[in-house]
Formats: C-alpha cells, structure tokens, sequence
C-alpha cells in the first residue's frame, strides 16, 4: 500500500507541477486550476494532458534524473506543445501521430538545450516549446491528412459540451464585466500562454496567480501595463497585441526577473521595467521576420530576454542592487522572506567556521580598526587577554611575564587544517618593551581551505608543539600564550588571511560560535564579529543537550500524544540526509520534512517542507535553534521566514510591500528560562521556547513551548497554541 501511494504521488507530482511550471511554480492547487483550465475545450486539454505524459513517462524509461520528472522540468515544454498543436488541428488518427512524434522531439529538444544552457548556469525557460512547435508547424504544411482545426471561433458552442449552461453563462458573464482596454488584453494574455485565447480563462489565471503569489501577479500586471503603455507611446497598432497575444511575453518576463531568478526588489521591479522596451522593440521585430514565414513569435522574446539578461548579469564585477536566488524555492514570496530572514541568521555564514583559539573567557583589548596596530591591511584582527572579576589583566602590580592571567595559557587551533608556517625563535619580552625588528613575535600559521589561513601571534618562546606540515584538529592545543614581538604585555593576536605568510593581510572573515558575558545575561553569537572590551568565551557544550539533538541518519524518533479536547496519536521521523548530505527529518506519516544543521555547539533548522498539521513542523518551530549551553540567564533570539509561520490577511498584504519596504511584520522565535536538577551536573533540563509573530509592535499569534530534556533524550515537549495544547512524550 505504501509503494502504491508513493506511486501515485510521483505521477500527481510529474503532472500538476509540469502545470504550475509554465508559471516558474511548484504548487499543486495552481497547477490543479491550469489543468481545468486547459479543458475548457477538451480536446485541446486532452492533447496537452497527453504530450506531457507521454513526455515524462519517455523520460523516466530512458532513465533520466526522477527529480526533474517529478518537478515537471522535462513535462511542460511538451504540455505547451500539445496545447499548441491541439488548438491548430482536429483530432484525428493522424494527429495523435503527431502529437506522439511531438511529444518525443520536445523531450530530447529539451534535453539537449538544457546540456548546453547548464554550461553557462542558465534555464532553458520555454525554448524547447518554441522550437518544436515551429518544427512541428513548419513539416505539417505536407500533411495533407491533418484537418486544420476552428476551435476558439465557436466558443460557446464548445464551452456548452464541456460544462453545460453553467459554463456558458459564466463566461458570457465575464464578457459583460466593463474592463478597460488594456486590463481585457491582460487577461487575454493571460489565457493565450496555455493557448486559450479569451476573457473568461485569463481572468480565471489570474485569480490563481493571485491566490498562488501576490508578488508574481504584481510583477505580471506591472510588467504588462508599462508594456501596453510603451506601445502606445511608441504609436503602435495594440490590436497586433491584442490579436496575436503576445503580451504573455511580457507577463513571463515579468515574473521570471523580478521575482523567479532574482531576489523580489525595488531593483528587480527597476530591472523589469528597464527590459521592456528592448523587449517591445524585439518582438515586434520577430513578428515581422517569423510573419514572412507564417510562424508565431510564441514566447521567443520573453526567452532571449530573459536568458540575455541573466547571462549578463553574471558578467558583473561588484554585485549590484539585483541579486541572483541562491536557493530557488520556486515562490518569490519565499525566495524574498528566506532572503530576509537569511541575512538577519546567517549573513555572515561561512563554510569553514572559525572557532576561539583559547579555553574560557578573555577580553577583547583590540578588534577590527583597533587603535595601536589593527590598522590598514591589517585591520581585521583581534587582540585577547584575561581579566578577573575587577576587570584587572594582571595580578599585583603586573611587573612580571607570570602576573597576567593569560600568559602561558593554552592556545588552541581554531579550526581543522595544516600547519603551514611557524617562527619560534622570538624571546618573550620584558613588561613594557616591544620587539619592533621582530613584529609578529612567535606565530603559527594553518591552512584550513582554499585561500584562508589563521595567525596566532605573540606565543611564547619554546611554547609551540606543532612542526611544519603537521595536520591540527580544531581544539588541540598547539602553543601557550606569550609575549614576543611587538607586544608590551602579554596577549594572543588572532586573525585570518587569504595568504599563508606570516604578518600577511588580514581577511574579513567571523567567528563561528560564541558567548557573549555581560550583566545583562549570556548571549550566543552564531558568525559573527565580536567587539572590543566584549568578555567572550567558548561555549562548552552541556552532554545533555548535545546528545539529545545528536540526530543520526538511519535513527527513527518516536513520540506519543495527546490533545487537550481528547485526541490521541502517534509520529514518527527518521533521520534522513539527501545527495547534498543535508540532514533532515522526515514525518514517516505525512511526508514532511525539517532540515537541520548540528555542529556540535548549536542545533538549527534551516527550512521546512510539507504539511503544518504535522508535529514534526511543531518541532521545527518550538526547536528553531537550541545551543548546547546551560546558563538560567541565557537567552536565544532568533526570526523566521513569514512564509513558514503566518497565512494571515495581513501577510498577504506584507506581500505587496514587502519587495519596497521589507517586513511590516516579523516572526519571532526566543528561547529562555532554563532549570535544571542540578547546576553543575543536571540530569534533566527543562526550557521555554516562544514564537511570536508581530506587526506593527502587536501579537497576532503566539506559540509556546516547553521541552524537558532527560537521560540525554527530548523526554517531553508540551505546545499551547490558542486553546489547544499538546503533550508528545518519547517512545523508547
């Protein structure tokens, strides 16, 4: 039964996203109501249906990527050709010949320009469609077995065979609706991308793209009203526009650049508009040269817009106000509030993280564009000593070498690597002097990855038990803290380089993880740059906490629940990693899925797909971000993508704003309130989480959590949410 639903939901997938992939979509319901759409008139529905089918189930038997199959990559170029040649002919033995051979040229079409197009990191878009459908077009001149077809002429003869009066009286409704001009051709243009060329089916997308994305659909209208402007303007004939709806050009156009391949902004909405003057230029161009040859245009000018456009874009030196989407989430309400979330979590992220090379807390004396020496090519490096409770560095008066708190204390290498250069022949100086000739003093230099290095200086003479060439893990102890070089008291000096010479130019670049101490309380740092006089410290994970998130792939979590109006149940996740090995949990009963990150120090989610009704999204939520430290003073903030947490009115109006103005409102996710047993060595761990989504400084919604931690496993997790609360409890 399992196999047979997977199945099932393989083929659903292949067929209503190779639907909603016309729109640059993935979503089930669009890709639902284009479908329905297509068979206003059956048959043209049925040629389309019957061309993606046979285009993917080609696919899947010669064995091509199951992923594209499922995401419709390889399905709607070839459902667009089926429309085509359905709307052109009768349906007769010979054209279902056809509309099989089509289906066939549009895959392997599709194929081969995507093998090329890959090479210089681009879509193929609807260049398979377009140039099948002319091959196609161009050879049926000598067919004389095919019957030219007269559909979209009688269309409310049509549209009685398929729904009745109901049908019709919905469509002449439509019809009698007082629209300007240039909003009538914008639903028509609408309609002709799945080749239905009339009012009632272009109002109807555009509801959908509506519902779907409210971003897109303002790209659409915008994009396509500045173009009707632009013909205007230029004295065009509009009812070329309107005859041959080529409007849907700009409509794609639209989408794909300001919301699809580009971050939603003010500048991709600037860039949209910049492009529609050359694109109106260029496709009454094309109109003329394809109308000497009796073809259609179709969506060649959206294509080699779009493709010039990207193309260049990749050409820049200094990145600009467009940005490129990193991660494609195919919705540009999520490509926006992943963005803006993701600069808020991860704007400093790093792949190599860079740990503190030192036990305990130390003062930063001097950070980036310090006052003495962190200047210039230099600037972006850090300075570290100890302080004691009175914020003094040294005791008594601090005469001698042995009076600092930090002088021959371990230093430890930040990251794994190699070590790449060493001086160690540097004596420690007196308190006071400096050695100018020797600036750096004894120094270790390691390579962690292409083009970063990390310094540690001022190590004391004799110190260092690393050689040249040896391979160093993060946290070993490869020298003690001095005083050699340019350094009138004792400190480490720390910094990272794209270079492995000692005293070579610094590099901007954070650290990973770390604890900010002041009397407000302990608060985390995840990638980032710490400040001078902060008191920071490595955070020395608590077992309990580390090995109850230690989530390994294979391992099937289980919990029991109960709801407070009497429902009852159980879930399941397994801990599954994909071929990028990012690690997720997957509900074994709805199919979602939690992404996470776990280094060791801190526990992360970083998306989610699926259902919400789902616990596992619960989870996702309630554990947004644990940090394996137990302090009761200890804090987490952190903020969430609006799209996983809210579907309120005003979000959807956040949506329209959101591209000019960012977030009126904010998702809000905080950890705190920590007891345990025993301080010192505490068996059970029990902490709050809270979600809180805000607009405009009031509380729309508010999830609370509470999580006990026991015997190193996640023993209990309580959720109020409104009225409802549910309490899930582990299952060995």
């Amino acid at each position: 039964m399992k196999k047979i639903r997977q199945q099932f939901n393989f083929l659903s997938d292949t067929l209503l996203y190779s639907y909603s992939q016309v729109f640059f979509a993935q979503n089930k319901i669009f890709g639902i109501l284009l479908l329905i759409i297509t068979f206003v008139d059956p048959w043209i529905g049925m040629g389309g249906l019957l061309s993606l089918l046979i285009s993917n189930a080609l696919a899947w038997v010669l064995g091509f990527d199951e992923e594209a199959i499922r995401t419709g990559s390889y399905g709607f170029n070839s459902l667009l050709v089926g429309l085509g040649l359905s709307i052109y002919f009768n349906p007769t033995f010979t054209f279902f010949v056809l509309l099989v051979i089509g289906a066939i040229v549009t895959l392997l079409i599709t194929i081969a320009v995507a093998g090329f197009l890959v090479k210089y990191n681009l879509p193929y878009l609807s260049l398979p469609f377009v140039f099948s459908l002319w091959t196609l077009m161009l050879a049926t001149r000598n067919f004389e077995a095919l019957n030219i077809s007269d559909r979209g002429v009688y269309i409310l003869n049509e549209l009685f065979a398929a729904g009745s009066h109901w049908l019709v009286d919905l469509y002449e409704k439509s019809n009698q609706i007082a629209i300007p001009n240039a909003l009538n051709v914008y639903f028509k243009s609408l309609g002709a991308i799945l080749f239905q060329f009339n009012l009632f089916s272009g109002m109807v997308i555009a509801f959908g793209l509506l519902i779907f994305s409210r971003i897109a659909f303002l790209l659409s209208l915008i994009t396509f009203l500045w173009a009707y402007t632009f013909y205007a303007l230029l004295g065009a004939d509009i009812s070329l526009l309107s005859y041959n709806y080529i409007g849907f050009n700009y409509i794609l156009t639209g989408i794909a650049l300001g919301g699809f391949y580009l971050i939603p902004s003010k500048s991709s909405f600037g860039g949209v508009l910049l492009v529609v003057p050359p694109l109106v230029v260029l496709t009454s161009s094309l109109s003329s040269i394809f109308g000497f040859f009796q073809l259609g245009v179709y969506a060649l000018p959206f294509n080699l817009v779009v493709l010039t456009f990207l193309y260049i874009l990749k050409l820049r030196i200094k990145p600009g106000g467009l940005e490129e989407v990193a991660i494609q989430y195919f919705h540009p309400e999520k490509n926006l509030y992943y963005r803006l979330s993701g600069d808020l979590r991860f704007k400093n992220f790093r792949p190599i993280p860079m740990s503190l090379p030192f036990f305990g807390e130390w003062v930063i004396t001097q950070a980036h564009n310090g006052e003495i020496t962190h200047r210039g090519a230099w600037k972006e490096a850090w300075d570290f000593e100890i302080a004691d409770e009175e914020g003094d560095f040294y005791r008594g008066e601090g005469r001698e070498r042995q009076d600092y708190y930090c002088y021959d204390k371990p230093v430890l290498a930040p990251a794994n690597g190699e070590v790449e250069e060493i001086l160690d022949n540097v004596e420690d100086n007196v308190i006071g002097d400096s050695n100018l000739k020797q600036n750096w003093g004894n120094s270790i230099v390691i390579k962690h990855g292409y083009q970063l290095y990390s310094q540690l200086s001022h190590l004391r003479f004799g110190s260092i038990k690393v050689r040249k060439g040896d391979r160093v893990r993060k946290g070993d102890v490869i020298a003690n803290c001095g005083n050699s070089g340019r350094s009138p008291v004792p400190h480490l000096h720390f910094q990272l380089m794209s270079t492995p010479y000692i005293g070579s130019a610094t590099l901007y670049y954070p650290l990973a993880n770390y604890l900010n101490y002041s009397s407000n309380g302990t608060v985390f740092h995840l990638y980032d740059f710490p400040l001078k006089n902060q008191v920071i410290g490595t955070v020395k994970s608590n077992d309990q906490l580390k090995y109850a998130f230690n989530f390994l792939p294979g391992q099937v979590l289980k919990f029991k629940y109960k709801v407070n109006n009497g429902g009852e149940g159980r879930s399941e996740w397994e801990v599954k990693t994909d071929v990028f090995n990012n690690s997720y949990l997957q509900c074994l009963y709805t199919g979602s899925q939690a992404f996470f990150i776990n280094d060791g120090v801190v526990f992360y989610f970083t998306y989610f797909k699926g259902k919400r009704s789902s616990l596992l999204y619960d989870f996702f939520v309630g554990s947004y971000k644990v940090v394996f430290f137990f302090d009761p003073k200890f804090n987490i903030e952190d903020v969430f993508p609006l799209n996983l947490i809210t579907r309120s009115w005003m979000r959807y109006l956040n949506d329209f704003i959101a591209p000019f103005k960012g977030n009126l409102m904010k998702a809000k996710y905080t950890l705190s309130k920590q007891q345990a047993n025993d301080a010192l060595a505490p068996t059970e761990i029990r902490w709050r989480s809270k979600t809180e989504v805000l607009a405009m400084g009031k509380k729309l919604k508010v999830i609370d959590f509470t999580f006990l931690v026991e015997d190193y496993q996640i023993r209990t997790i309580i959720i109020q949410k409104n009225q409802k609360k549910i309490e899930m409890e582990w299952q060995d």
